[in-house]
């Protein structure tokens, strides 16, 4: 077992844990459980003394549930707008995302996710109190946003009913090791790379400091590998991963980790590998893309979360819809999704 897995993850993040917060800038007043699916309203609000915002879209009847989105480094919640229609239209769901309090939009940077996941169970117990009953609930999250969505899935979150908050996470080539992430950033930071050497600081920066003595619990508390069993009390009944196998920014071995440690403690998991993109997606950022020769990468590699073609992105919205349109729940399947010859599905793996 890798030797961050033995870690004390005694430190769990406090943020997931507090009391929820009372909200101001728009109150207590109860959100509209259906309305205009074509419209992204905003949605303002003061966590713990900070104000922060997010972005929903509503249903045109009762909702088949909620879908919680969390966006990846270096994005805003502004820039899931179209998502959030396309969401409630297709899978008459009431589907949001909030920013993550203390996100820079300017600089496009933060790495707020503890803060990201308490300000997502925020906003859930919002529409829970408003829409009672919904079900599935769903927390969804893309890059980052796999380590936003993890820490909230951790979170035992309840309904007003008693009932788990979350029934199902979806992790799309979710950053689920921040130590390992870490590592990374400050590995690539000296040869220049603006984006790695922002990375790390602001991981040092969410996690008080640089990984060190005096911080290995914080990071062992934020990275989601160490929190199966976490993620298993508070009441997930499956998981859907989705990773491209030449990403070039989160590395595919991190959702087979978090793979191992999901089925260890008893959560049916289905995992999709993405190979080649295929003539109908984009590119994503690719392990060959660094190769200082012109080419065009073959692989999907890691998808823009504003994407509306790349194959890992599309794969996650898909299996989102088939869990609303017909009811296709993760039970421990493993599949190899290709742009170029079509999906390939194995025998199901026993649970």
């Amino acid at each position: 077992m890798p030797k961050f897995i033995r870690w004390s993850v005694a430190l769990v993040a406090l943020a997931l844990f507090a009391p929820i917060p009372a909200l101001a800038k728009g109150g207590t007043s109860k959100l509209a459980c259906s309305g205009d699916p074509t419209v992204a309203h905003r949605l303002d609000l003061t966590i713990d003394g900070t104000p922060t915002y997010g972005y929903y879209a509503l249903p045109t009847k009762r909702p088949r549930g909620m879908v919680a989105f969390a966006h990846g480094y270096g994005r805003n919640a502004g820039e899931w707008q179209e998502k959030l229609t396309e969401t409630a239209q297709r899978d008459g769901v009431i589907a949001f995302v909030m920013d993550d309090r203390f996100n820079d939009d300017a600089n496009h940077r933060g790495w707020w996710v503890a803060e990201g996941a308490e300000d997502t169970i925020t906003v859930a117990h919002r529409f829970d109190a408003a829409c009672p009953k919904l079900g599935p609930n769903v927390i969804y999250g893309v890059s980052m946003g796999g380590n936003t969505s993890g820490l909230a899935a951790a979170g035992r979150a309840v309904r007003t009913d008693g009932r788990p908050m979350f029934d199902y996470w979806f992790d799309i080539e979710g950053a689920t090791n921040v130590i390992e992430t870490y590592h990374e950033a400050t590995a690539v930071a000296p040869s220049g790379s603006a984006y790695a050497a922002g990375a790390a600081d602001d991981i040092a920066k969410e996690m008080g400091g640089p990984l060190g003595p005096d911080t290995a619990g914080a990071y062992a508390s934020h990275a989601v590998v160490t929190r199966a069993e976490d993620i298993k009390a508070s009441g997930i009944k499956g998981v859907v991963l989705v990773h491209g196998v030449g990403d070039g920014l989160v590395p595919y071995n991190q959702s087979r980790e978090m793979q191992v440690r999901l089925r260890q403690v008893g959560i049916p998991t289905d995992f999709f590998t993405a190979g080649t993109k295929g003539p109908n997606s984009e590119s994503g950022t690719t392990l060959d893309g660094y190769v200082p020769l012109a080419h065009d990468s073959p692989f999907a590699g890691h998808g823009s979360e504003t994407s509306n073609t790349q194959l890992v992105i599309q794969t996650g919205l898909d299996r989102l819809a088939a869990l609303y349109t017909s009811g296709d729940a993760p039970r421990c399947r493993e599949y190899i999704v290709d742009g170029t010859t079509g999906v390939n599905q194995s025998a199901p793996a026993a649970c």
